[in-house]
């Protein structure tokens, strides 16, 4: 979630309407390009099971993790893609082809089509046929 976008700001502290009770509740964490691709790989050697970079970033997140916070409760990474989405980062990091859902396929398979615009609200209405 990008805290940083106002709605979603809202969103989060309707749930947390004390600064204090975030802080509690939630933690941020970085994790490098380097180590995503090391997760992708260590963890697809160790389970056979392919991350997308997305999911990846959890994985390594969730490693670090000191074994006493990881054994206080029942821990689930969230995947946010399927790792096809990423194949050209992936397969070289594990050395296979990853199978496409099909799903995934059909939208593969749809035509691009882009306009290119200027950084702004009103061309992005204007992109979008939105009146101003």
């Amino acid at each position: 979630m990008n805290v940083g976008n106002p709605s979603n700001m809202e969103r989060v502290r309707a749930v947390f309407p004390q600064v204090d009770e975030l802080r509690h509740a939630a933690s941020a964490y970085s994790v490098s390009e380097e180590a995503i691709r090391d997760r992708i790989r260590k963890d697809f050697d160790r389970y056979g099971h392919i991350w997308c970079p997305h999911t990846a970033v959890a994985a390594e997140v969730y490693e670090r993790l000191p074994a006493e916070q990881r054994a206080k409760g029942r821990w689930v990474l969230v995947s946010t893609a399927h790792p096809a989405k990423f194949r050209e980062t992936v397969e070289p990091l594990i050395g296979r082809e990853v199978a496409v859902p099909e799903a995934l396929a059909r939208l593969f398979a749809r035509p691009v089509e882009c306009i290119e615009i200027d950084a702004s609200l009103p061309a992005l209405r204007g992109g979008l046929g939105v009146a101003t």
